[in-house]
């Protein structure tokens, strides 16, 4: 919304839903449904396809923007003081000349292997392993299907590995997704996706699709980790060079951080670049600046990386290091998870922490803490504002 304004708007015109977290949304985790309530925290819910498309024709309409499409950038070109000063392209024997280089190429991101060529240390890489497979098809959304939830989450209790997310599309439609961590994969035939429905803890996911309008094919991909590269940790980070998103950072696609997470790069370079202008008195000279947005985003990606990695590693099937206070945390997010089954308070401060608008430490607010502690005890008075 700030880089493109009205553009929420305008999504939600042409099809997109708008999902309060809570109200809107039944969620079965950790053995029973999460309380519903007007959160206030709300998604946007639309294919990525349209999302992609609409930014896309926003992009093509800034002035100055050019759209090299099929285009392989081959590796980095540096100048004798190690600075980044462009890149080589493969359909073309002149480089391309850029003040910054912005590695936002996902996963499969070359990055390490261009710095390797140019003769630079490469960043530490951290890893949990999950082998997750996930299978998405569209089904036509039955007329009054929206009527009690938007969203239907049902989440498997740990240590479980099959959960299934069905959310609202453009053109009324569900986009449905079957997900199983450690190999305990989805099929992707029509009888198997359907009685991997019926596997799932409780039957409404089941019930929801089984006599429903499938529009598409069964589409099964495979996410074998967790992946971090610490580019923050760099002797020499080259200036000229930027790595955002899952170039940067790559998390297990349930917990939905992937997308938040990039738009939080963004946001991190826009304002880096202009702290730097600032205090440099134009942005024209970027000496020092690379080294200084790795150390400021990965601030901020630590956050969303130990949620997704601590919820990953309660099961001994996950492969990655444990801290030796992991176990203790575990046993509290536990409490926390369970008290989200009828504590509005405790809900809503889950749901902050989640969307990343609070850290991971207001989830030891003092009510919270206590409540956690005497699980059990008779329900208490949550306070009436965040503290």
């Amino acid at each position: 919304a700030d880089f493109f304004p009205g553009l929420v708007d305008e999504l939600v015109a042409a099809g997109a839903t708008t999902i309060d977290m809570a109200r809107d949304t039944r969620w079965f985790y950790f053995g029973a449904w999460k309380a519903r309530f007007a959160s206030g925290i709300e998604f946007l819910s639309q294919s990525r396809s349209f999302l992609e498309w609409q930014v896309r024709r926003r992009l093509t309409a800034l002035p100055g923007v050019t759209i090299r499409p099929a285009t392989e950038v081959r590796g980095l070109v540096l100048d004798e003081g190690r600075r980044v000063r462009g890149v080589r392209l493969a359909d073309s024997a002149e480089p391309l000349a850029a003040d910054l280089v912005v590695d936002a190429t996902g996963r499969v991101s070359r990055g390490t292997a261009w710095l390797a060529e140019a003769g630079l240390a490469t960043p530490r890489e951290s890893q949990v392993k999950v082998a997750v497979g996930y299978a998405s098809r569209l089904y036509r959304r039955p007329p009054g299907a929206l009527a009690d939830w938007k969203a239907l989450f049902v989440y498997p209790r740990p240590p479980g590995t099959r959960l299934g997310v069905m959310v609202p599309v453009e053109d009324d439609r569900w986009m449905v997704t079957l997900v199983g961590w450690f190999g305990d994969h989805p099929p992707d035939d029509d009888a198997g996706f359907l009685e991997f429905a019926r596997s799932l803890p409780v039957p409404d996911f089941h019930a929801a699709i089984r006599d429903a309008e499938p529009l598409s094919p069964i589409v099964l991909h495979k996410f074998p980790a967790n992946l971090r590269r610490h580019y923050e940790e760099l002797t020499v980070m080259p200036d000229g060079l930027a790595v955002i998103g899952d170039a940067l950072c790559s998390f297990n696609p349930i917990y939905g951080q992937g997308m938040t997470t990039g738009a939080i790069g963004a946001q991190t370079l826009d304002a880096a670049l202009v702290d730097h202008a600032r205090r440099a008195g134009g942005v024209g000279d970027l000496a020092g600046f690379s080294a200084k947005f790795q150390r400021r985003l990965a601030a901020l990606i630590d956050s969303p990386w130990l949620l997704t990695t601590c919820e990953d590693l309660r099961s001994a099937a996950a492969e990655g290091e444990r801290p030796a206070w992991m176990p203790l945390l575990h046993w509290y997010t536990r409490r926390v998870q369970q008290l989200t089954w009828h504590d509005e308070f405790v809900g809503k401060r889950f749901l902050e922490v989640m969307h990343l608008t609070k850290s991971p430490s207001a989830l030891f607010h003092p009510y919270i803490l206590l409540r956690a502690l005497t699980s059990g005890a008779a329900p208490q008075e949550a306070p009436t504002e965040a503290v």
